[in-house]
C-alpha cells in the first residue's frame, strides 16, 4: 500500500523560483511514479528521489544531477537502483547547508470537509497530515493527523453513524483534491505526552476520487456507457474510456438517460480501465 507523506513546504531561496511537485520520466534508470502514490516508509523516514524533488521544488532531471554529481550528497540507504531510497533528515540536511531551500515557517496543513448522512457538512483543519492511499479497488484508505481536542470530539461524533460520512473535499499538500462517497470513520487517536491529538481517519479505496472544484466540494463521477458513443455524442470523454454527461447531448443527455457504470474520477476503477484505451481524449 503505498504511503504520501504531506512534506513541510520548504521554501527555495528568494533566487530561486518554486514549482510545484509533477510527474517526471526517468531515462535510463527507470521511471518515477505519480508523487502521490510513492512509496514513503513511516517508520523509518526514508523517502525516493521523486519527494526529494518535492522537498527541492526541483524537477527530475535536476534531482538526478544531484545524486550523480555532488560527491557530498548523502548516499541511499535503502531501496534498489531504480528507486533509492534516502534518509529524509540527511536530504534536508544537504539542501539547507547548500542553501537550496529554507527552513519552513510552519508545518503543512490539510482542508477537510465532511458531509453527515443527514446532509449536514463540517470543516476540519488538520496539521502535518499523512495520507496512505491503496491501489486495488478491496483495500482502505487512511488519513493521520493532528487536530485539536474539540475538533477530534466532534469529527467523531459526526462520524459515529453506521455508514460514517462522506469527505466532500480534502485538500492537502502533495495530493490532488480528493472526496469519498462514504463510509469514513475515525479509527484511532493518539495523544503524545501533554501536546496535541494525532487521529486517524479511514475509508474503502474504492469510493475515492476526484473532487469537484466547487466550494461545497463533492465527487467527480465518469459514466462507463455500455454501447460505444455514436457520432451525436457531445459529451466530454475521459481516459478511462467513461463521460462527463452534457445535458443536451441527444444520446447520454437528460433525454436519454441511458443506463451507464459509473465510477469516481480519477479513483482506482478510473486508472485500472485507462489504459485499456490507448487514445485518451477530453473535450
Amino acid at each position: 500500500m503505498p504511503h504520501v507523506q504531506m512534506l513541510q513546504a520548504w521554501s527555495a531561496p528568494a533566487s530561486r523560483s518554486h514549482r510545484p511537485c509533477r510527474t517526471h520520466t526517468r531515462s535510463h534508470r527507470g521511471a518515477y511514479r505519480t508523487a502521490a502514490l510513492e512509496p514513503a516508509a513511516p517508520d523509518d523516514n526514508r523517502v525516493l528521489l521523486v519527494e526529494v524533488g518535492r522537498i527541492a521544488g526541483a524537477g527530475g532531471a535536476a534531482v538526478v544531477h544531484l545524486y550523480r554529481r555532488h560527491d557530498d550528497f548523502p548516499d541511499p540507504v535503502g531501496g534498489t537502483e531504480v528507486h533509492p531510497e534516502f534518509e529524509f533528515r540527511a536530504v534536508v540536511d544537504w539542501f539547507l547547508a547548500h542553501d537550496k531551500i529554507e527552513v519552513p515557517a510552519t508545518l503543512p496543513v490539510a482542508s477537510l470537509l465532511v458531509a453527515g448522512t443527514g446532509g449536514g457538512k463540517l470543516p476540519f483543519r488538520l496539521e502535518d497530515p499523512w495520507l496512505d492511499l491503496a491501489d486495488d479497488a478491496d483495500g482502505e484508505d487512511r488519513l493521520t493527523a493532528w487536530t485539536t481536542d474539540d475538533d477530534a470530539d466532534a469529527l467523531a461524533e459526526f462520524a459515529a453513524s453506521e455508514y460514517g460520512v462522506s469527505v466532500s473535499r480534502l485538500t492537502a499538500p502533495g495530493a490532488s483534491p480528493l472526496a469519498v462517497s462514504g463510509e469514513v470513520r475515525v479509527i484511532d487517536r493518539y495523544r503524545a505526552g501533554a501536546g496535541g491529538l494525532r487521529i486517524t481517519l479511514a475509508w474503502p479505496a474504492r469510493l475515492r476520487g476526484a473532487a469537484s472544484p466547487r466550494p461545497t466540494g463533492g465527487q467527480v463521477r465518469h459514466g462507463l456507457p455500455y454501447a460505444a458513443p455514436g457520432p451525436e455524442c457531445v459529451c466530454w470523454r475521459h481516459d478511462c474510456g467513461g463521460l462527463t454527461p452534457a445535458t443536451w447531448c441527444a444520446e447520454h443527455g437528460r433525454a436519454a438517460e441511458p443506463a451507464m457504470e459509473w465510477h469516481p474520477a480519477d479513483g482506482v476503477r478510473c486508472t485500472q480501465l485507462a489504459p485499456e484505451h490507448r487514445e485518451p481524449t477530453l473535450r
